[in-house]
């Protein structure tokens, strides 16, 4: 079976499948919000143990999986829409991400839902949170991972050049997003590019005054 975190961690190409019609899009409801059309079926629900390789050392992590139901109740399309980890250094522990990504999507993978009625059921875009470590505070910790507006966050990470990356390959382009919420996201992150770029600019005219006065100085130093 391969992996799940080759899909997980696979870069966002909105273009990569046609854009569906807008009658046809698949509709996205929030977490907990598919019970109108779906139910799980009892006992697939598994939920995933603490990853072997960071459980000497266990920090609370959360983190939201977004995924499709199909038609046929079963799942895909797993992508990793917020992580949280109590601990200081995982944003740079790539690998610590995958671990947990992939047996939070390993589970999701195995879960199976049946249409409440099989004539209008039809396929949905959710997510799911789990949490991992102290079950004593898993509330608090779950606190850290909600998403009060899947769509709006599916936008988000469209536009984000660095959390794209995590979005299933190709999903968001068959799914109902509200243009204005799409269009409201880019703009915003067209505008965050342009205040990086300043950013990065003034930067760089900076360490670059810094190193003249630099060689100013060991010039007269040399005299």
């Amino acid at each position: 079976m391969m992996r799940i975190r080759t899909f997980l961690f696979a870069a966002l190409a909105a273009a990569a499948l046609p854009a569906a019609a807008a009658g046809d899009r698949i509709r996205i409801a929030d977490e907990g919000k598919i019970g109108d059309q779906w139910s799980l079926v009892p006992g697939t629900q598994l939920m995933p143990p603490y990853p072997e390789a960071y459980a000497k050392d266990p920090e609370q992590v959360c983190m939201v999986i977004g995924y499709l139901v199909n038609a046929d109740g079963t799942t895909s399309d797993f992508s990793l829409l917020m992580p949280w980890t109590s601990g200081s250094n995982a944003p740079g522990r790539t690998g610590f991400w995958e671990e947990f990504g992939d047996l939070a999507s390993r589970a999701v993978a195995q879960w199976r839902y049946a249409p409440k009625d099989p004539a209008t059921a039809a396929p949905v875009y959710t997510s799911t949170t789990f949490v991992f470590g102290d079950t004593s505070v898993a509330l608090a910790t779950r606190e850290h991972c909600e998403i009060p507006d899947l769509a709006d966050r599916l936008a988000e990470l469209r536009y984000d050049g660095r959390a794209g990356r995590l979005m299933a390959r190709g999903i968001y382009g068959q799914l109902d997003v509200d243009p204005y919420v799409d269009e409201r996201r880019r703009q915003q992150a067209i505008a965050q590019r342009e205040i990086d770029n300043r950013i990065r600019e003034t930067n760089s005219v900076r360490e670059n005054n810094q190193s003249q006065m630099t060689e100013h100085v060991d010039r007269r130093a040399g005299d």
